[in-house]
């Protein structure tokens, strides 16, 4: 499989490059889109992706022959229905990191994709049929109930982490259990939002965007001594991290912890550790943390009962603790976690 040469290709490399041309200078007097709006420096990589992932589908056998003799031809919906399945498992991926290629794109990598089609569609005049993608159902509760929750939160705060990821990722797991704010509020807290010495306990300042109704709720919360020893054994690491970076603290409560690169347009570019973390580095950091914890909690597991991981995914972590909140109401209790 080797990308084609085909017209529909190039035509649509040329219509990216007039509405997200890379010449910084065009770049700034770039036509908006049909739909009215500018393309941003994000949806002009992704648009890029999708017409390279169309080049390299150009010729696969699973494509209808000659698909890509035209854009009409190359958009029609006997060929977006074959490219969109090839695209889901994987076989277009970057050629430049071969041990990704077939493995199935996610969700929303795939929605994506789709909304890169529609608007390729848009601007080349051609009348697509794009089936729509939908969010699989995760399992969203993995902790089996309120007396597992407070031997997770017992496994938590017993932990010594082994580094900064285990170490933020315990203190976001402890913070969570106690205050049950998303991920997406999580990377909002500074380290001022803390309160770890007040005379009339720990808590933090603690935020909840409704998701849908644009509400915002605000309310210090109390932390347990579990959750105090796991952000000051994080506050540790967080000093160490932030030292290397020029210029003062920029005071963010979760910072990266070891360096990363993200393409932009076409090129990678480094952060640097101790930066702060956004919604997707916090998701995915979290994640990191709970799988190196996993691996050494199931090593010295002994009882009661099988090891049952801990859950990778911060809202796993958070419906957990409803879950259990509903059960111990049901049985007559406050319902709050010890």
């Amino acid at each position: 499989m080797v990308e084609q040469d085909a017209p529909g290709v190039r035509r649509l490399e040329r219509l990216v490059e007039r509405v997200a041309p890379r010449d910084p200078v065009r770049w700034e007097a770039r036509p908006p889109l049909k739909r009215g709006r500018l393309v941003s420096r994000s949806r002009a990589d992704q648009l890029r992706a999708t017409v390279r992932q169309l080049g390299l589908a150009v010729g696969h056998e699973g494509m209808p022959e000659r698909c890509g003799r035209s854009v009409k031809a190359l958009l029609a919906p006997h060929s977006i229905d074959a490219f969109l399945e090839l695209a889901s498992e994987g076989e277009f991926r970057d050629r430049r990191n071969p041990a990704a290629i077939g493995r199935p794109l996610s969700w929303s990598t795939l929605a994506t994709l789709r909304d890169c089609l529609v608007i390729l569609g848009e601007e080349a005049g051609v009348e697509m049929v794009v089936p729509r993608v939908y969010r699989q159902r995760l399992d969203l509760a993995p902790v089996a109930g309120a007396e597992q929750l407070e031997l997770l939160y017992g496994r938590l705060v017993g932990s010594v982490p082994a580094d900064a990821t285990m170490a933020r990722s315990l203190a976001c797991a402890g913070m969570v259990l106690d205050s049950r704010m998303r991920s997406g509020d999580l990377v909002t807290r500074r380290v001022g939002h803390l309160h770890l010495d007040d005379d009339d306990g720990a808590w933090v300042d603690a935020v909840w965007h409704h998701q849908g109704s644009g509400r915002v709720r605000e309310d210090q919360v109390p932390l347990r001594p579990g959750t105090v020893t796991a952000l000051r054994r994080w506050l540790a690491f967080r000093a160490d991290l932030v030292a290397g970076l020029q210029g003062s603290d920029h005071g963010m409560l979760w910072v990266t912890a070891a360096a990363r690169a993200r393409l932009v347009d076409g090129v990678y570019q480094t952060y640097e550790v101790g930066m702060p973390l956004g919604p997707w580095g916090m998701r995915r950091g979290f994640s990191t943390g709970m799988d190196r914890l996993n691996e050494v909690l199931a090593s010295a597991w002994e009882g009661p009962g099988a090891w049952v991981p801990l859950p990778p995914r911060v809202e796993q972590w958070r419906r957990g603790v409803e879950w259990a909140q509903e059960q111990a109401a049901a049985r007559g209790s406050s319902g709050r976690p010890r």
